[in-house]
């Protein structure tokens, strides 16, 4: 009775993620979770700032692309890839970029990072961009993308519909770089907790189960 009692998922997860990636996607499946596990209680921390999961003291992070801290355990939870995008009426006014040394005349406009990832003879390829409109919010990059001002580059979940409906234009599509992962990250120890093994194994098995993100893209970003 002991050793069962044990292995159900009990007490307090403390987990970390990027805010529009948590709001949409990550937060729903938690609470599912919860309903599931009664004796498991939550603490979601949304922030752009990649949190130190020791220092700080969280069970679980989710992270998105190439992972730095090899000091930490990774399972892949989904893949993920970037658009380089802008509004047809962009394109129309400024033309489109033929090569990435053409960015730096365009009118560029970012997110939390200070450079785009790309691909070019088969290498990972960093381009630094300067930007005069910068913000930690995707949907307001997105925002600003369709209204016209400027190129963005932005995760698939952000960008497929307008993509497919023709709304936005995928530039540069020769230099886009492969899926990158989305990762569920926590410390290392010799055994992960009830709790924290559960819940991986419930995200990653509703992830590879269901498209979520055609599930909540429609709803949110239309």
């Amino acid at each position: 009775a002991v050793a069962a009692l044990n292995q159900v998922p009990m007490g307090t997860l403390r987990i970390t993620c990027a805010t529009a990636f948590g709001e949409r996607y990550l937060a729903p499946l938690l609470n599912d979770f919860l309903i599931d596990n009664p004796q498991v209680e939550l603490d979601l921390h949304l922030t752009n700032r990649e949190v130190d999961l020791i220092e700080e003291g969280y069970d679980l992070a989710v992270r998105m692309g190439a992972l730095r801290d090899s000091s930490l355990l990774s399972r892949r939870l989904c893949n993920r890839a970037e658009f380089l995008c802008a509004s047809r009426e962009y394109v129309d006014q400024f033309g489109v970029p033929h090569t990435l040394s053409e960015l730096s005349r365009h009118r560029c406009i970012m997110g939390s990072k200070t450079h785009w990832v790309f691909q070019q003879n088969g290498q990972r390829k960093e381009v630094k961009v300067t930007t005069n409109w910068r913000s930690n919010s995707g949907p307001a990059l997105l925002d600003a993308v369709r209204k016209g001002l400027g190129i963005a580059q932005l995760p698939d979940y952000y960008v497929r519909d307008d993509l497919a409906s023709g709304r936005l234009i995928s530039l540069l599509p020769q230099y886009q770089y492969p899926y990158t992962g989305v990762w569920l990250v926590y410390p290392r120890s010799q055994q992960p907790s009830p709790k924290l093994k559960s819940v991986c194994d419930y995200l990653i098995e509703r992830f590879e189960r269901e498209d979520i993100f055609a599930q909540y893209t429609t709803q949110t970003l239309r």
